[in-house]
């Protein structure tokens, strides 16, 4: 089968189509994107899924999401299901430039937010509002997720992409919850280079 890319395409009907404040690619405060998600969660992507909007435009991936921990909420679902942009559906694959990508048996931190008129969620803020959670020295630690889509459109065949640097220490989940609990509070908080 052919794979047919639309990232342009998708890229303009998407930013058309999301709320103004969803679509801005600029960097946000960390203290402002956890104030305005709706849930911030640590958990377990699982199995992952992409099909066709009602109108045949957007294709969506869509994945659930096994919630090990709530940031500044005391309870919630144990399951919570995600929508993202992109995907491929039948041999055509649509790219949102820059919007996270979904993949399944990844341990995150996701701060998310409805879509508009959905139950559906979304990671807040792209990619800046979902961590990788990583084991590095024997301590489970955040690290910045990276890897968007069309990364590999931007990127150079020949080099690789990490994820993670070694020499970027992370934040442990108690220094994040922390943070997240401060900026629920009202509070402005730094991230800083730590991001």
């Amino acid at each position: 089968m052919t794979r047919r890319s639309l990232s342009l395409v998708v890229l303009v009907m998407v930013l058309s189509a999301l709320p103004l404040s969803a679509s801005q690619f600029i960097e946000m405060p960390f203290d402002k994107v956890a104030r305005e998600a709706t849930l911030v969660v640590q958990g377990t992507i699982g199995e992952t899924f992409s099909r066709w909007d009602d109108a045949h435009e957007v294709i969506y991936t869509y994945a659930t999401v096994n919630v090990s921990r709530y940031f500044g909420e005391s309870t919630g679902p144990d399951t919570v299901l995600i929508r993202e942009v992109g995907g491929t559906v039948d041999g055509y694959t649509m790219e949102a430039i820059g919007f996270p990508t979904i993949r399944s048996g990844e341990k995150v931190v996701l701060l998310l937010s409805q879509w508009e008129g959905s139950t559906d969620y979304r990671i807040h803020a792209f990619n800046q509002g979902k961590y990788l959670v990583r084991n590095i020295g024997g301590i489970e630690v955040l690290v910045a997720d990276r890897m968007q889509q069309g990364h590999g459109r931007l990127e150079s065949p020949d080099r690789e992409v990490s994820t993670h640097s070694l020499d970027e220490p992370g934040l442990t989940l108690d220094e994040f919850a922390g943070m997240v609990e401060s900026a629920r509070a009202g509070h402005d908080v730094d991230f800083g280079k730590r991001r």
